[in-house]
């Protein structure tokens, strides 16, 4: 019987403490200049979706920001700034990567390229 209690608390202490050990979830309002319309907006929250360590993706395209939700022991604010890049979008400073941009709807280019 000792063995057993001893065990169920052995188990007990050690998830407890592995739960003590993450980090809280850190969010982040990144500028997205380039995020015009709805379709944007699902485009980018789907592709976010898929990326590790994201919690929750809110983009506002009135206000052309991104709110995000991470968990900072599995990524962090750059890369969270690339994956919006990836996506074909302007992050910050980090502009969008071309190949991505090119395959966007007409209606979520940069006015200038339309």
């Amino acid at each position: 019987m000792k063995k057993i209690l001893f065990l169920i608390l052995f188990i007990g202490g050690t998830s407890w403490s592995a739960l003590a050990q993450q980090k809280k979830p850190v969010t982040v309002k990144i500028a997205t200049p380039t995020v015009q319309c709805e379709q944007c907006k699902k485009r980018i929250e789907n592709y976010m979706k898929r990326e590790d360590g994201i919690t929750k993706v809110v983009v506002n395209y009135k206000r052309k920001e991104t709110t995000v939700t991470y968990l900072p022991d599995r990524t962090n604010v750059e890369n969270v700034k690339t994956g919006i890049a990836n996506a074909g979008y302007d992050a910050g400073e980090i502009k969008a990567n071309e190949d991505s941009y090119k395959e966007l709807p007409t209606c979520c280019k940069k006015p200038e390229d339309q």
